[in-house]
């Protein structure tokens, strides 16, 4: 698929009407038959092993609007392609081909039509060009698909697992770990592309199966060309400050940079602080004047350093390409509150008042004989789709979790050498607010039983002492 000569065209409708005379054999009917007759539904149930087209470029993909900024996976499902991935390369091949030709079919039948319609009304909107020249490449991919899924179905092709799969499975070990039942996509891919190094650096699992690698190489040129097409159209943002290494301090105002492309100065863009894939604090709405200065940072913001800068562009010109970034991690310092003695006392902490702009109000303090306790959680009333997040002194410990009436069940230590808060984040009020929520505190002696309360500008909170 040749496209050096496509980059000399500016004008999107003038490049789909190139396209579809030089291969007009691709836009008629009976090729359209043909292919479906072919091809016919693929891989529908095998959605997810998608991410192995290219696993390099999938930030890529986020980054130019090709994925959505608040869409989540299922963990367990993505973890099952990361162990398809490992341990059954002509598996993970075989459904790998089948969700490209689900997801090439879908693509080239959009561009059919789009194609149809210019041929037959000579007329196109600016925004369909565009979706005609992005949705095109699925034709080129349904036959490197159906070749990795012939190669792959014969046993001759397999080379076996020779590779060091422990620093593979212990990264899938860590993201078990890490999530409950969702993974945010950006993260995913993220990890995604740091697990498919692991395999190339110790040449295991699909990184050195010949049909997987001849399918990524074509892969990864196609899907290169349409983010590249897809920046020359489409609005863009890039943060350039902060980012990677940067060290922030809560005390002092912070200052944003950023360019963009093919976004007018008047447009405006919405800037937020995120922590381990959570939102901390909405920064501003500001006009796209490339940079903004003064953001103070909320007082009650924990140090770390997973800290990252999102951007979304408001209001486009396409409402289904909305330009977004997401800059690398970064950290936020700030100076100790309280001063802890050394001689195992617990020294009272100053109870927070408010965490991500809700009020937060303690009511109720435990007193448990040891730092390491179970928590058991669940829906307090009629299960009625509540999502929560639950913060130990600050940090989340379950992320975003659809409450059941079963219990789920996690282990936490605690710091013996203060209090510690455990409170309730509501991310919505399910269909009967407000969120409210079991709680169960076991030290392995004794157990008691909490209710806590959330909605959307305030949340509940305990005190935690170790005895």
């Amino acid at each position: 698929m040749d496209q050096e000569w496509t980059r000399s065209i500016n004008d999107p409708i003038q490049l789909m009407k190139q396209i579809i005379k030089k291969n007009s054999k691709q836009w008629e009917d009976d090729t359209m038959n043909s292919i479906f007759t072919s091809y016919g539904e693929e891989g529908v149930n095998d959605a997810e092993y998608i991410f192995l087209q290219s696993p390099g470029l999938g930030t890529d993909f986020f980054q130019i609007g090709t994925a959505d900024v608040g869409n989540f996976i299922s963990k367990d499902r993505y973890l099952a392609v990361l162990r398809d991935a490992v341990n059954s390369e002509e598996k993970a091949s075989i459904k790998l081909a089948r969700a490209t030709i689900s997801e090439s079919l879908k693509e080239y039948e959009r561009a059919f039509e789009l194609a149809q319609k210019l041929i037959q009304n000579d007329s196109i909107s600016y925004e369909e060009a565009i979706e005609f020249l992005d949705k095109r490449f699925g034709y080129a991919k349904l036959d490197h698909a159906k070749t990795i899924m012939d190669k792959s179905t014969s046993s001759a092709n397999s080379i076996g697992n020779g590779g060091n799969i422990k620093k593979a499975m212990a990264k899938i070990e860590e993201l078990d770990k890490t999530y409950f039942d969702k993974i945010p996509l950006v993260t995913a891919l993220i990890q995604l592309n740091e697990f498919y190094d692991i395999l190339r650096e110790t040449g295991t699992g699909i990184a050195v199966y010949a049909p997987y690698i001849n399918f990524k190489k074509n892969l990864d040129y196609l899907n290169q060309l349409r983010i590249d097409e897809r920046r020359r159209w489409k609005s863009s943002i890039t943060v350039t400050y902060p980012t990677k290494n940067t060290v922030l301090s809560v005390q002092n105002p912070l200052d944003l940079t950023w360019v963009t492309a093919n976004i007018d100065a008047s447009k405006s863009i919405r800037f937020f602080l995120v922590k381990d894939d959570m939102m901390v604090q909405e920064l501003g709405i500001f006009k796209n004047k490339e940079s903004a200065s003064g953001i103070q940072l909320e007082k009650n913001i924990e140090p770390g350093d997973n800290f990252k800068i999102m951007a979304i562009e408001l209001f486009p010109s396409d409402k289904f390409k909305i330009a977004k970034y997401v800059t690398p991690s970064f950290s936020i310092k700030n100076e100790p509150k309280n001063k802890y003695v050394t001689e195992n006392k617990v020294v009272e902490t100053t109870k927070r008042t408010e965490f991500a702009g809700r009020k937060i109000s303690y009511v109720k303090e435990l007193t448990v004989r040891s730092k390491d306790i179970t928590i058991d959680l669940w829906d307090n009333k009629e299960q009625d789709g509540d999502i929560v997040s639950v913060y130990l002194n600050g940090e989340p410990i379950i992320a975003k979790y659809s409450l059941t009436k079963d219990k789920k069940q996690f282990q936490v230590q605690l710091n013996a050498s203060k209090s510690n808060d455990l409170f309730l984040y509501a991310h919505n009020l399910g269909t009967i607010p407000p969120n409210t929520v079991s709680i169960e505190v076991s030290d392995g002696s004794s157990s008691e039983k909490i209710v806590l309360n959330s909605d959307l500008s305030s949340s509940e909170a305990v005190l935690i002492k170790v005895k």
